[in-house]
């Protein structure tokens, strides 16, 4: 694969993580805000550890899928 589809690839799995992250985010955040409220102190910071957790799955994938690939 050539550089430039590979950074295409990245940029539309971007788009899509955050796409998709801010029209679910909201639902989601309520609901770990009312089953750990020790943990997440705000909604700011419930929001943050989803994000976080989100783009690192995806990335994870994404680079198993890569090397996976790429032999």
């Amino acid at each position: 694969m050539g550089r430039i589809t590979i950074l295409t690839g990245f940029a539309l799995l971007g788009f899509a993580l955050g796409f998709i992250a801010y029209l679910v985010a909201p639902t989601i955040v309520k609901f770990l805000m009312s089953i750990l409220p020790s943990i997440f102190i705000s909604q700011v910071v419930a929001g943050a550890f989803l994000a976080g957790l989100a783009g690192a799955i995806i990335m994870d994938i994404t680079i198993i899928l890569w090397s996976y690939l790429s032999k």
